[in-house]
């Protein structure tokens, strides 16, 4: 009877415990996952000032200058944390590496110091530092299979420490001189960033992602010219589109049955 007793039990067990299981594994798959990424981002033009009249060592004189974001590269760090198998929170830190190019070109005009400061700043490439800060969210489709797309959108702020308003040049004796001067050479803006990708399974842990992203963010841009140098030339703030490409590496830490991550 006992005997009895115990298979009838187990058999209502086995009845019991499928159904669970299947519960668990189709409830129970939040993830986090863990980016680190290379980027190459796009360049844009930012300001051109066309027009720009300066009375130099008693000459006046007519200045074309311009300015320009430089295609370059970056990284960044980001976590993700998935629910579910659709929808995902993101947080991310993004370097951008927001260098500038300028020109200058003396359309009219005779001071010899004024031609060596073009000749300057046509030289010059503004190497700057700037992070974007983001949150967002995440929208993929077929995560278990072994490629799977995704879209993304996310909002933040752009943290800059080179200035995009200030610009200076040598002469040849190395004095500087300044066209346009800035009250602030850090600043604050804000960031948006869309993008579409997919990842590729390299192992349980591990999947390969790639992405192309439009980062639309706030720098300010010279509006208009100045009546002398040193002087804060009229700006405002521009919001550009820099197109990127992400390669990157997803570590995953998924939450299994009775367990954490």
């Amino acid at each position: 009877m006992r005997i009895r007793g115990v298979i009838a039990l187990a058999g209502a067990l086995v009845a019991i415990l499928p159904p669970t299981a299947a519960a668990q594994r189709s409830g129970d798959r939040s993830r986090l996952v863990f980016t680190v990424s290379g980027a190459y981002i796009d360049g844009k033009g930012l300001w051109t000032v066309p027009n720009q009249q300066l009375t130099v060592d008693g000459f006046d004189n007519t200045l074309v200058l311009s300015r320009i974001i430089k295609n370059t590269f970056g990284a960044s760090v980001a976590g993700t944390y998935y629910a579910g198998q659709t929808l995902g929170l993101t947080a991310e830190a993004f370097l951008m590496g927001l260098g500038y190019d300028d020109a200058c070109r003396l359309v009219s005009g005779e001071s010899a110091r004024l031609t060596e400061v073009c000749a300057s700043i046509d030289e010059q490439e503004k190497s700057a530092a700037a992070v974007a800060v983001s949150v967002g969210g995440i929208v993929r489709v077929a995560s278990r299979e072994f490629i799977s797309p995704f879209a993304r959108a996310s909002a933040g702020l752009l943290l800059m420490n080179q200035s995009s308003v200030l610009t200076q040049g040598e002469n040849s004796a190395g004095a500087l001189l300044t066209i346009y001067e800035d009250e602030a050479r850090t600043r604050v803006r804000p960031a948006l960033a869309l993008g579409v990708g997919a990842t590729m399974v390299l192992s349980r842990g591990y999947h390969l992602r790639w992405e192309v992203r439009d980062n639309i963010v706030g720098v300010e841009r010279v509006s208009g010219p100045v009546e002398q140098v040193t002087r804060i030339p009229p700006h405002e703030t521009a919001y550009k589109h820099l197109f990127s490409v992400f390669i990157g590496l997803d570590v995953i830490l998924e939450r299994q049955r009775g367990r954490r991550y």
